[in-house]
């Protein structure tokens, strides 16, 4: 009993000045331009996190090439299904995020916009030293593993408003998308088109990554949203939290997995959009390989990959753009439906133009719109929808299950993929993948119109999840 009276005197001590911390970061005046500062700041870290999450797939025929072609000596579709099985040895690292992103409901958004930030960079930096595959899964891996939490986003709609939150979301990331230009440049600069040089391209992304760390940790001030809920929380005394009811305690929780799951199951619409995810990501594999159907399916050249390339972001960011402007104006349902379908079109031009030799460029518009309109759903889906049906306590926790559903949907796809293409010729591969698209896309789309409640408007600060039960009841 004494223990325990000691343990909470020590807590009240450490809560008290906790909350005198974030009273005085929630009453320092911020610049007459700091937000369009931070906006600026935000968009060149995406512009990091949108490079570190695409260059390995834009050089993934390289990667194979030059890992197991030429030092294992397989046949291309071989080196592909092993490297794709090798993803699955870093899968228990990945699961690391169910401890590590709930943290930043207990901690803050700022320390973990700046620690991914600089990690995004060093993962980067390992794939440019790397000489062998266990480098290469080790940057890989990093890269991999910081992209996932996407602070960045939480930041944009943290600090939105409720009428523009979608489309500031969108037009940030479009513009991220138009920074991964950076990598053609360098394609044609440092790598001079010469596929064996294929590892410098990742040098100058890395380097920015490390600045804009520094940049972050030095300028960027924590989100208001997350102070007033943490403030509130720390005002409310220790027996008042005790007393308060199960459901409560479940809405209070200052973060954490456990606690994000049973929120998330208990409440309607985050269980039909766990579901939703389940449909959607089944369809993700074709974000991932384009860069194999330019160059083993249709025989695209090196210095007509790099070409394609300049138009990619241009289509990507175009798409990003058009679902902010539509989920703003018509609403999130509507986007999923509107940007699924541009996805499916976008598929199927660009199997189409790659296959019958069509300009490298449009080829390349092609793919980028693919992207665009798929990620501007998911985003939606995943991103958007997942956190305005959260309370902030538990927003970032939340996210973590779409960000697990990702990858556990994606890894069973994986599986087909991996006993599939060793067996059909190179030139099918695009089909396999548009085939595995249509019916993910069309579940998710279901899903979304029949049973899920639109979100366009709300107020995260007052959000608590249980909006779209009590219309239920009703």
């Amino acid at each position: 009993m004494e223990t325990k009276i000691k343990n909470n005197e020590r807590l009240q001590k450490k809560e008290a000045r906790e909350l005198a911390r974030r009273e005085r970061q929630l009453q320092a005046r911020s610049g007459r331009y700091y937000m369009v500062y931070l906006f600026m700041v935000l968009s060149l870290i995406y512009i990091v996190d949108e490079i570190a999450s695409t260059i390995s797939i834009q050089f993934q025929s390289n990667i194979i090439n030059e890992f197991f072609v030429q030092n294992m000596g397989m046949e291309y579709g071989e080196g592909l299904s092993l490297s794709s099985a090798l993803g699955f040895i870093t899968y228990p690292v990945t699961l690391l995020i169910v401890f590590y992103r709930p943290l930043a409901d207990r901690f803050g958004r700022k320390p973990f916009l700046v620690i991914n930030t600089f990690m995004m960079g060093m993962g980067l930096f390992f794939v440019y030293l790397s000489d062998n595959i266990y480098i290469y899964m080790i940057g890989g891996t990093l890269m991999g593993f910081m992209v996932s939490h996407d602070m960045q986003c939480v930041y944009i709609l943290e600090c939105s408003s409720e009428k523009n939150r979608a489309r500031n979301y969108a037009l940030i990331k479009a513009v991220a998308i138009l920074g991964t230009l950076l990598i053609p440049l360098l394609r044609e600069t440092f790598m001079q088109n010469k596929s064996e040089r294929w590892h410098l391209v990742y040098l100058v992304p890395a380097i920015l990554g490390f600045t804009l760390s520094l940049v972050a940790l030095l300028f960027a001030k924590e989100t208001n949203t997350f102070l007033v809920n943490r403030v509130k929380y720390l005002k409310t005394p220790p027996e008042e939290r005790e007393k308060q009811s199960e459901e409560e305690k479940n809405s209070n929780a200052q973060g954490g997995i456990v606690n994000a799951v049973k929120f998330a199951f208990k409440h309607r619409q985050l269980r039909f959009l766990m579901l939703a995810c389940c449909f959607y990501y089944s369809a993700s594999l074709a974000t991932a390989t384009y860069n194999t159907v330019m160059k083993e399916s249709a025989h695209m050249t090196e210095e007509d990959i790099t070409m394609a390339l300049y138009l990619y972001p241009v289509g990507n960011a175009l798409m990003t753009f058009l679902s902010g402007l539509i989920s703003d104006r018509f609403g999130r349902k509507v986007t999923i439906i509107a940007m699924s379908c541009l996805a499916v079109i976008s598929y199927s031009l660009f199997i189409a133009g790659a296959m019958l030799g069509f300009a490298p460029l449009l080829v390349g518009f092609a793919i980028g719109g693919f992207m665009g309109s798929y990620w501007g759903a998911g985003d939606t889906i995943g991103g958007i929808m997942f956190s305005e049906s959260s309370p902030t306590n538990l927003r970032s926790s939340v996210t973590v299950i779409n960000t697990l559903l990702n990858g556990v949907i994606g890894g069973l796809a994986t599986i087909v993929t991996i006993v599939v293409l060793p067996l059909i010729p190179k030139e099918t591969f695009g089909y396999l993948y548009l085939g595995l698209t249509v019916p993910g896309l069309v579940g998710a789309i279901f899903i979304i119109w029949k049973f899920i409640g639109e979100t366009k408007g709300l107020d995260l600060k007052k959000v608590t999840g249980m909006e779209w039960d009590r219309v239920k009841e009703n």
